[in-house]
């Protein structure tokens, strides 16, 4: 382990882990690379909150804990979760899943982004058997695509113009807790292009619960 990280003085797998991932901004790169490998220039614009030498020393830290590995591309460095580290990609799902039932509506200064849109489909598919189908989804300023096998999915930052469905709009987020597509179209707050006859298929394959306390709140306008 790193000797710049801090040590809880306790040998419990739990603290181990909390020393590497417990650092601000550990996870959110996590997340962006579980979506899928990334050149540092990504990351920094994919997370314009993070300084750049902020963001040199987590990838220098998570690559001393073997969870990051890196590669040249060309001309360019490549960053991707090792072996080790893409053993995290369950529990960073179920942490996603675990955020996500207190969120409805975001925060001030919160916005969602291409990869963290990416990661909430990713996080929200069900086990539901399905139809195969590529959809793309958009959420305020963040874009993401998808394509649904039978039982898993793929995810991608940014559009997809040969997609057969597109879903977007403010109540994205209801959507995927209630499912209820047919009141989130009429109301408006979802808009869907292309296939529709793939809806349902995308409210099978995604879900997002909410806790009743945030389900039971007004509806987004």
């Amino acid at each position: 382990m790193l000797s710049s990280m801090k040590s809880y003085g306790q040998f419990c797998g739990l603290a181990r882990a909390a020393e590497v991932l417990g650092e601000r901004w550990s996870f959110i790169i996590l997340r962006d690379l579980l979506v899928g490998p990334k050149r540092f220039n990504e990351l920094r614009q994919g997370n314009p909150g993070i300084p750049s030498n902020l963001l040199t020393t987590r990838l220098r830290e998570l690559e001393a804990a073997e969870i990051v590995e890196r590669s040249i591309d060309g001309r360019s460095v490549v960053y991707r979760l090792s072996e080790y580290g893409s053993d995290l990609g369950p529990v960073l799902i179920e942490l996603g899943r675990w955020g996500s039932r207190r969120m409805i509506e975001a925060r001030e200064g919160e916005i969602p982004t291409d990869s963290s849109l990416a990661a909430a489909l990713l996080t929200s598919r069900t086990e539901s058997k399905v139809q195969p189908f590529s959809v793309e989804v958009t959420a305020g300023p963040a874009i993401a695509h998808a394509e649904v096998s039978e039982s898993g999915v793929q995810v991608e930052e940014g559009a997809d113009p040969t997609a057969q469905l597109f879903v977007s709009g403010p109540g994205l987020r209801r959507l995927l807790a209630d499912g209820n597509a047919e009141a989130a179209v009429a109301a408006g707050t979802v808009t869907v292009d292309g296939d529709e006859s793939l809806l349902n298929e995308f409210i099978r394959s995604f879900h997002a619960p909410l806790d009743d306390s945030v389900g039971n709140a007004a509806p987004e306008k």
